[in-house]
């Protein structure tokens, strides 16, 4: 049976904060290059930058010992040797949604911003992570960023997300507000429950 351990939000939120705006990021963990998908004509390095934000947070990656690009675990060997989730935006979340194997896990909520209340403290924390969906022609998942902040809306003690991520070299979200991200679209937060050893 595998073992929840916690992940350290912190980290991942000082890791989307220390390295969105570097031309080469660094790599969350010592054992995974990083490469950026925004170099590859039509992709975007958005996910590939959440992925290695867990991996600063201390979780360990799935390595499902699959060739190509793979549906299953949550892993990055090379471009040509990788999964789906790493780098894919509904791919990540349908792996940390399902995931009682190994690897970072968590559960989906709408986003929302909230009414703040001492006794019942946030609906998601600083460290999770917050998709964002567009319509229209792509009418899909879109973007991953982290959720790095709050902030109070123009309603006293109603708060919401301000997030961090990358898309690519020189573009990028810092500390911005999850309503001015695709605004009338739908956000989705991922609040990490820990990873499996």
């Amino acid at each position: 049976m595998a073992t929840l351990a916690s992940l350290n939000k912190t980290a991942i939120a000082n890791y989307a904060k220390n390295n969105k705006a570097k031309d080469s990021p660094a790599s969350g963990g010592s054992n995974v290059s990083y490469y950026d998908f925004s170099q590859i004509s039509g992709n975007w390095d958005c996910t590939n930058f959440v992925s290695h934000a867990l991996l600063a947070g201390g979780a360990i990656p799935y390595d499902t010992n699959g060739s190509g690009i793979s549906s299953k675990g949550w892993y990055y060997r090379s471009l040509s040797n990788r999964s789906s989730s790493w780098s894919g935006v509904p791919n990540l979340h349908d792996f940390l949604v399902n995931n009682t194997t190994k690897g970072p896990a968590g559960s989906a909520t709408t986003y929302s911003t909230f009414k703040y209340n001492p006794n019942s403290g946030y609906p998601y924390a600083i460290g999770d992570i917050l998709q964002f969906y567009l319509s229209g022609s792509y009418n899909n998942w879109r973007h991953s960023t982290i959720i790095t902040e709050y902030y109070e809306t123009n309603t006293a003690l109603v708060l919401g997300a301000l997030v961090t991520g990358r898309s690519g070299k020189g573009s990028y979200n810092n500390n911005q507000k999850a309503e001015e991200v695709y605004p009338g679209d739908s956000k989705r937060v991922i609040k990490l429950s820990g990873y499996y050893k």
